[in-house]
């Protein structure tokens, strides 16, 4: 008898919270922080096509034909809202190396990125060194119109 009513309790609890995501408050969700090599973003169908197979994650770089750098991993939650061509990424960085705060823009590169993994990376000269990391740092989504949209930033970048 018990049985009877934990199946409906669990679909109960998973539609709750698929729910949420999607008519929840729109947030970034920092998933990780590290410096990536060219061949981490390698995939099998790239060497039948030639071209980067992205699957279900989004990028976002500042230097195009460089894959190398140090990329921020963010998953989107909630209801996206539209964004138009000239939406970008504000992101904002210090490192040990360099006191100064480093801004840079980085277009987004594709409108729908609902339900996938961005990578957004710092690459080419915009990030020479594997060593360093950022002490500091603030992601902005912000629109055409240049209207923030969400953001995220570390502790330090608070303070």
């Amino acid at each position: 008898m018990r049985g009877i009513f934990i199946v409906p309790s669990l679909l109960i609890c998973l539609w709750i919270n698929l729910a949420s995501d999607l008519v929840g408050e729109f947030k970034l969700d920092v998933r990780s922080k590290s410096f990536f090599s060219e061949q981490d973003f390698k995939r099998i169908p790239e060497f039948f096509t030639g071209l980067e197979f992205s699957g279900s994650k989004v990028y976002c770089r500042t230097n195009l034909g460089d894959r190398e750098g140090f990329y921020f991993v963010v998953k989107v939650r909630g209801n996206i809202p539209k964004l138009t061509k000239g939406s970008h990424w504000l992101v904002n960085w210090v490192t040990s190396i360099d006191p100064a705060v480093q801004q840079v823009k980085i277009p987004v590169s594709d409108q729908n990125f609902s339900g996938k993994e961005v990578f957004i990376g710092l690459t080419g000269s915009d990030w020479l060194d594997s060593s360093v990391k950022p002490l500091a740092w603030s992601l902005c989504l912000v629109d055409a119109n240049e209207q923030k949209i969400a953001q995220a930033q570390s502790f330090l970048w608070s303070k």
